[in-house]
């Protein structure tokens, strides 16, 4: 393991390498204020995303695998923008009317389907869903994709409540890179808790992913060791900002997402968002998260129906709750069958709401919920995840995998044969979902 290391220049110890010194002679701080009082960052610390993962399992303070790992070259950079650029308004990303601005909401699978539950920052959970779902394997110290044609959704909230938010993040995107090369692809929804974070409320970071994202966004290391609390929440900002750099990288996650006849929402959708249109959704969501310019010269702003109230895509519980009255299942039906009927789709499969029994089922099979609470700052549980595919007769087919003492638990259900009639909709992915993800 230490050749390995040694090979990524990060130190077995896994301890942080020190951050290289600033180029500014007044301010040994890549954060330093300018005549404006606008934070301007320097270009003081390189972060590739070996350097990234290797702070994220330090945030972490506990063994990994991933120590052992190294990460090609990044198709995405987290790095600040180069001090030479003259204003920040070389970023902002005009909102003109385009077809999709955001990720498409329909894309196909021709293998399995898997999905996997909430991960707030837990690296080492995120790991175990990927293993036990066949995905992922290491081969001498690397991170392999192994799926062949496998999608795989994550339903959204990476972020809050655990230290490795960043290591998280980078670890899916390698795995899409990789994955595309074999006809697969791993998809990231946008959920509750990416949202807060891009509007500013940082009020479930724990102190590790302060950490994380202050090394990111370029602090220096001696910074950070001194405590600096303004300093390493005005990093955070810089970085999740709408606009910034993580900003413009969850930007290119799906809000909805229906992949083949099965329909993935962070909290649940509801017909009254259908009404309102889901590409739409998408693309709002997206321009909000890319700082981007209406025409009229205002910053665009989030949907409501996406993330205003209880009601919205990634707040609402319609689907989560676990205990319900007679009355309050039978509005859950009804509304299922009518956004699922709306979409020719066969399930959904939500978040949001941790489930105390694990994963699970509801309305004959309906509606899925997959999380489980497995990170460590929720419930600790066990890793769980969901797996779609059909058998011989082409029956849909899920199957539930929970990680036990002995082994791997494995539940199935077969879904009937009969297919509703086809409505309205995209019958093959969208030219934008071809090859890797390019919308920031």
């Amino acid at each position: 393991m230490a050749a390995a290391l040694s090979s990524t220049g990060l130190h077995p110890s896994c301890t942080a390498p020190a951050a290289r010194p600033s180029s500014s002679t007044h301010n040994h701080s890549p954060w330093r204020p300018d005549c404006t009082s606008q934070l301007r960052c320097q270009p003081a610390a390189a972060c590739r995303r070996t350097l990234l993962l290797q702070l994220a399992v330090c945030a972490a303070q506990r063994p990994s695998r991933l120590n052992a790992a190294t990460f090609q070259a990044p198709s995405v950079s987290f790095l600040p923008p180069s001090s030479n650029r003259t204003t920040q308004a070389t970023e902002v990303r005009a909102a003109v009317p385009k077809h999709h601005t955001g990720p498409p909401v329909y894309v196909q699978a021709t293998g399995r389907i898997i999905a996997i539950g909430d991960i707030h920052g837990d690296l080492q959970k995120a790991l175990s869903c990927l293993e036990m779902a066949g995905v992922l394997a290491e081969d001498d110290g690397h991170i392999k994709w192994v799926g062949g044609d496998t999608v795989v959704v994550q339903l959204g909230d990476v972020l809050d409540r655990g230290d490795c938010e960043i290591g998280s993040v980078l670890l899916l995107r390698e795995l899409d890179r990789q994955a595309r090369q074999q006809g697969g692809a791993v998809y990231m929804l946008n959920g509750n808790h990416e949202s807060l974070n891009v509007a500013g409320d940082f009020r479930y970071v724990t102190p590790g992913a302060f950490f994380e994202s202050a090394r990111a966004a370029g602090l220096s290391e001696a910074d950070i060791a001194a405590g600096d609390q303004r300093r390493i929440l005005q990093a955070r900002w810089y970085l999740y900002q709408p606009g910034g750099a993580m900003a413009r990288e969850l930007a290119k996650n799906p809000t909805v997402l229906v992949v083949n006849d099965v329909v993935f929402a962070h909290g649940g959708l509801l017909p009254h968002h259908l009404k309102y249109g889901l590409q739409r959704i998408n693309d709002e969501v997206g321009d909000w998260m890319n700082g981007a310019t209406r025409p009229d010269g205002t910053q665009a702003a989030p949907p409501f129906p996406a993330m205003g109230d209880a009601n919205s895509v990634q707040w609402n519980r319609t689907f989560g709750k676990e205990r319900v009255s007679d009355y309050e299942r039978m509005h859950m039906n009804m509304q299922l069958r009518s956004t699922l009927d709306s979409l020719n789709a066969r399930a959904m499969v939500v978040g949001h709401t941790p489930q105390m029994s694990g994963v699970n089922c509801e309305c004959d099979g309906r509606v899925w919920r997959v999380d489980a609470g497995m990170s460590s700052g929720v419930l600790d549980a066990a890793p769980q995840v969901l797996e779609f595919s059909h058998d011989n007769e082409g029956k849909l087919v899920a199957r539930m995998l929970r990680q036990a003492m002995h082994g791997v638990e494995a539940t199935t259900r077969t879904y009937p044969a009969a297919q509703p009639s086809s409505p309205e909709r995209p019958s093959s992915p969208s030219p934008m979902d071809t090859g890797a993800p390019s919308y920031a």
